[in-house]
């Protein structure tokens, strides 16, 4: 069974919840967190959620009917999760940016007992919130900075625990954005071209100063290997991508970048001082 991510819609909402509930309800204090957020979804959308501080992650977990259908083989989005994840998200905006907690990301973790072992994940770093509050960023932008996922993650044991395990870091929070942006961008590039384009995946990770991008560009339909201009121009445009990325977070925790497609065993491997040039 595979998993795809559909409906913008939700995507234009938790945008429009951002935006309008900062700095509108009490303070709490950071004790009070887990707890407030848990009673505000009870009291105000009958939704049973658990909730976790890890470090300066906040995690929610909402398993409540209505997120996720299974259409055949794919499992997507249901077009109720608009509604119910915008609601959980003006909960955690309506409690964490009236906080004195010293709170970084967010997760909100959502899966539906009629579609078992499949998950959606949603991390945020709270200052894009912040900086989409005062309109310092776009709506296209606020939305690319949202790390989405819709995964299988098996039937047993589906917990914050199990899939919050530590605090997040800002390093891991930009492989996953950047491997996303990367992604997106290598969608583009197949259709200005007019190559069709496959079911593409990238993965990003980071590991002792060193950022590597895995791009999912396989053949064309058809055909045995990946055209070797193809694959150089992904190269360059997640290059640009990286360099954009990482210097608009003035993120400076790393010396090397690794861009690797598997399919061809080609790699590049960009130092600090040359990714800089592509700013």
């Amino acid at each position: 069974m595979s998993s795809r991510l559909r409906g913008h819609g939700f995507v234009a909402y938790s945008l429009a919840v951002a935006l309008w509930v900062g700095g509108c309800t009490p303070s709490y204090h950071s004790a009070q967190i887990p707890s407030t957020i848990q009673q505000i979804c009870t009291d105000e959308y009958k939704m049973n959620v658990t909730v976790k501080m890890v470090g300066h992650t906040l995690a929610v977990h909402l398993h409540h009917d209505g997120i996720l259908e299974a259409i055949g083989n794919r499992v997507e989005l249901a077009d109720t999760a608009n509604e119910i994840l915008g609601n959980i998200i003006e909960v955690i905006h309506r409690v964490i940016l009236s906080s004195d907690a010293e709170v970084r990301f967010y997760l909100v973790l959502a899966s539906d007992p009629k579609v078992p072992g499949v998950a959606f994940t949603l991390v945020r770093y709270l200052d894009d919130v912040k900086r989409a509050n005062a309109n310092m960023l776009t709506p296209t932008e606020f939305y690319s900075r949202t790390v989405f996922d819709l995964r299988q993650v098996g039937t047993v044991g589906l917990s914050l625990d199990q899939l919050v395990p530590g605090d997040i870091q800002m390093e891991q929070f930009l492989s996953w954005q950047l491997a996303k942006r990367i992604q997106g961008r290598l969608v583009e590039t197949m259709q200005r071209r007019g190559t069709a384009v496959p079911e593409l995946q990238c993965v990003g990770e980071y590991q002792q100063g060193e950022f590597a991008f895995t791009l999912g560009l396989e053949p064309r339909p058809g055909t045995s290997a990946t055209d070797s201009d193809l694959v150089q121009q992904a190269f360059q445009d997640a290059a640009v991508v990286i360099a954009q990325v990482l210097s608009d977070y003035r993120f400076e925790k790393f010396d090397t970048v690794r861009l690797i497609h598997p399919t061809t065993g080609r790699s590049l491997l960009l130092p600090k001082t040359r990714l800089e040039l592509l700013k």
